[in-house]
């Protein structure tokens, strides 16, 4: 059995009267390191955490996942202990939408939770690029695909023993990933926001609007400058984003 939480709070001090609490989905390859200028930046709003896949940091020694499915299962065992009573916010960004709207799926009463689904189209329009490569370069469409996406992981690749590490994670988290499908005509009961940004090689327009089906609740979509790691640059206007639909949620109860 991992030593490591499945689900990692951060530990920046948060007022005693702070109710909400925000969990982090990360990115295919990410960790709860991504998302902590997030968490810092939210620390006087809510309580903080992130959810921390196997396979990397101080998981390296456990089998990644393969089936989002089964994560979101364990997930969703795991979140009564860490949320309690509080209402909450789950941000998932690309895997992390997806795996961030199981979840969701699976909490019997979704009273008083949000959903920030943020460079992924919805579960019904997903469509990601092949990663197998010819046998003389297994490599490099994941490369490829890596490179276009940005964010830090390009300079990571540049370097033998990092691009040796990494790989091998980013490659198990895309696969799975890519096998993931929603059961058909899947929906969630709480209010959804779909961020975008507007050169997103993974996304359009229509697949982000798309989500609007995948919820019973109100529909939000906000679009940014930027590829897909677009929110990034965005952290004061997201985190904006954030606090205003938890306050919203607030004076609706």
């Amino acid at each position: 059995m991992s030593t490591s939480p499945l689900i990692r709070p951060y530990p920046y001090p948060t007022p005693p009267v702070a109710r909400w609490k925000i969990l982090f989905f990360p990115h295919s390859g990410g960790s709860p390191a991504s998302y902590k200028e997030f968490a810092a930046c939210l620390a006087g709003s809510a309580h903080t955490a992130a959810v921390h896949y196997p396979g990397r940091a101080e998981r390296y020694r456990e089998p990644s996942f393969t089936s989002v499915h089964t994560l979101a299962d364990e997930i969703a065992d795991r979140l009564p202990a860490w949320l309690g009573e509080s209402p909450a916010l789950f941000f998932g960004h690309s895997l992390g939408a997806a795996i961030a709207y199981e979840v969701v799926r699976r909490v019997p009463d979704q009273h008083r939770m949000l959903l920030v689904a943020s460079g992924h189209p919805a579960p019904s329009r997903l469509e990601l690029p092949p990663l197998a490569g010819p046998g003389g370069d297994p490599d490099g469409p994941l490369v490829s695909l890596v490179s276009a996406l940005g964010g830090d992981t390009p300079e990571i690749l540049e370097h033998p023993v990092l691009r040796q590490m990494f790989l091998p994670v980013i490659r198990a988290d895309l696969t799975a990933h890519a096998g993931y499908r929603p059961a058909p005509g899947s929906v969630i009961r709480c209010p959804l926001i779909a961020l975008e940004g507007d050169a997103d090689p993974l996304t359009n327009r229509s697949d982000m609007h798309a989500w609007s089906k995948h919820t019973l609740s109100t529909f939000h979509h906000h679009t940014f400058p930027g590829g897909h790691f677009f929110i990034n640059h965005h952290i004061p206007r997201i985190t904006d984003i954030m606090r205003a639909a938890m306050r919203q949620e607030e004076a609706a109860a």
